[in-house]
């Protein structure tokens, strides 16, 4: 990994080499203007990792109250501005550079240069990894550049195309992927060279990333559930007969592991050992939720509030509340890691934790798509086909991976799901339990708790309302970036963050 990280700088130097070309009379042999894809390959997977934990992850998660900004430090006010929608376009600049100007280039190199090399195994999984990028941008920003971006010097100020026809070439890419990974000879398998799914052998690779692609095409067909649910239900029904392999345990999820060392621990986490401590909490709507279920996953998601409560008692952040504090609960193992040490002398006499009090490994994963949602889809899937057996059977399966992956012993699950395992009522209302449990899983999952509450309403969510927010509704899309907006004429600024993604079409 540390060889992983250290690549990071040299694959964004790709893109600059290639528009320099009228140069190349003098190289200079120090300079590195190409890198084996065996070197490409794991800086790429280790920005996917970055990218779903950072900016967007904690935007989208503020939308739809999983995260809250509202804490005991004044002045700190952008997760609190997240919380209010008030997203600029210079908020979400990192992100889109770190999209289009890294991660997306490089991927677009990789491309290019296994297929040259004769190495389809490796443009596979790039295709996979493009896919998967583009279905979260698309979902966060609507109209984005795709059919000519990341061209470098051919045309650095790419069109912006339409959302839903990107929609429609991703499942085109997602099968060239597949094909490709499946390719009989290859000069050159990623097998180690990856921080996604690395392997000692190819096979064993090589079945994970088959299974992350057929599985990431169900989350885009169910993406459509609202707009066209006859499309939604028909292929996601030719794909499950089609006897396509999808996850089949946690150990199958699309994560990324980070290390425990400064720099290369989950950003998560980062952001609490830099200007922004105690200040990104748990919102009180998923901690209120939680506590009304009495789940388990609590002790494991957040801190007790007061700390040494018995029984454990938890309290969620708002920026309703009238001043800021810290006297709520934090955010815990789950995307923290594991607790490495523990000040008791740090916790004041109401039950706060000050700074400090608890130092984490940082090495919680990023979890990008996962063996639990994978279970949801299916469960809303066989909903919409009047299956309530099979509906019931992944609901269950859904609820156990996110036990077992957050690491609560097997008489806890039985007790929540005595009382919460069932689905009962309308269909309807067996749709709210399915994205309810979902949202309660996806905990941590970049953007599509947000996505869910778009194209279904669920969770039950109360959106704040003007004057303490900046709409009435939870945003719709993002803003372009503003550098974006500033360099590329293409690039039509929206008029708000309420225009919708094609697929969001509830009312």
């Amino acid at each position: 990994m540390k060889k992983i990280f250290s690549l990071l700088t040299v694959a964004t130097l790709l893109g600059a080499a290639s528009c320099s070309s009228f140069l190349d009379v003098n190289d200079d042999p120090n300079n590195v203007t190409k890198v084996g894809i065996n070197q490409l390959l794991p800086a790429v997977t280790v920005n996917v990792g970055y990218f779903g934990a950072s900016d967007l992850l904690r935007v989208s998660g503020a939308f739809v109250q999983q995260f809250s900004g509202q804490g005991p430090v004044q002045g700190h006010v952008a997760f609190k501005e997240y919380e209010r929608y008030n997203v600029n376009d210079s908020d979400i600049n990192n992100q889109w550079v770190t999209l289009f100007g890294t991660a997306l280039s490089d991927i677009s190199v990789l491309i290019k240069q296994a297929t040259e090399e004769g190495s389809p195994h490796y443009a596979g999984v790039a295709k996979l990894l493009k896919a998967y990028i583009y279905q979260v941008t698309v979902d966060a920003w609507g109209d984005v550049p795709y059919f000519n971006a990341s061209m470098f010097g051919e045309n650095l100020k790419p069109e912006v195309d339409d959302d839903e026809l990107i929609y429609k070439d991703l499942i085109r890419l997602i099968d060239e992927g597949i094909a490709e990974i499946n390719a009989g000879t290859s000069v050159l398998s990623p097998n180690s060279f990856s921080a996604i799914y690395a392997s000692s052998n190819w096979a064993t690779s090589k079945e994970k990333w088959e299974k992350f692609g057929n599985t990431l095409k169900l989350r885009i067909y169910l993406h459509y559930s609202a707009k066209d649910p006859n499309f939604s239900k028909t292929k996601i029904n030719e794909l499950v007969n089609s006897g396509a392999k999808f996850f089949a345990s946690n150990e199958d999820g699309f994560t990324m592991n980070f290390l425990s060392s400064p720099q290369r621990q989950n950003p998560i986490y980062s952001i609490e050992l830099g200007q922004y401590r105690n200040q990104f909490l748990p919102n009180r709507y998923i901690v209120d939720l939680m506590n009304n279920n009495e789940d388990p996953r609590r002790e494991r998601y957040f801190t007790p509030f007061p700390y040494f409560s018995n029984p454990k008692t938890y309290k969620g952040s708002s920026v309703m509340d009238a001043n800021v504090s810290s006297e709520y609960s934090r955010l815990h193992e789950y995307l923290y890691g594991n607790v490495t040490s523990f000040n008791p002398s740090m916790v004041d006499a109401k039950g706060a934790l000050q700074t400090g009090a608890i130092s984490y490994s940082g090495e919680s994963p990023a979890r990008l798509l996962t063996f639990a949602e994978y279970n949801f889809i299916r469960a809303e899937a066989a909903l919409m086909n009047g299956a309530a057996a099979e509906a019931q059977t992944f609901y269950a399966a859904g609820i156990k991976a996110s036990f077992d992956e957050s690491k609560l012993p097997a008489s806890s699950l039985a007790t929540y799901m005595a009382s919460k395992g069932t689905l009962a009522g309308t269909n309807q209302q067996k749709l709210e339990q399915i994205i309810t449990e979902k949202y309660i899983a996806n905990f941590g999952v970049v953007a599509e708790p947000w996505t869910d509450y778009r194209r279904t309403g669920y969770p039950a969510l109360t959106p704040l309302k003007k004057p303490i927010a900046i709409y009435d509704e939870v945003p719709r899309s993002l803003l372009y970036s503003q550098s974006e907006a500033n360099n590329n004429p293409n690039i039509k600024q929206k008029s708000s963050m309420l225009e919708r993604v094609f697929w969001d079409t509830r009312q």
